[in-house]
């Protein structure tokens, strides 16, 4: 019987830590807005077997030759990472 009650409250403790506040931590007003680095790049896969980067600062292109990544192609963006506030 005692198992049983301690298991419940773990359950309804369990259950208070997942769904017990209101808004998610994103969506908390006043907290300013942040992007990894990661999510402020756009990979994309080409037809022609190529990957493209493209972030902030460049556009990269990739080919795989079999055995590494070989940059094909750099296209630097119209401001420096120093311009951009």
């Amino acid at each position: 019987m005692i198992l049983l009650m301690v298991a419940v409250m773990a359950l309804v403790g369990l259950a208070l830590v997942n769904f017990g506040s209101a808004v998610g931590p994103d969506a908390v007003p006043g907290k300013p807005a942040s992007r990894t680095v990661a999510g402020s790049r756009l990979f994309m896969l080409l037809p022609d077997g190529t990957v493209e980067i493209t972030d902030a600062w460049a556009r990269r292109v990739y080919r795989w030759d079999g055995q590494q990544w070989l940059q094909v192609e750099v296209g630097h963006a119209a401001t420096s990472p120093g311009e951009m506030q």
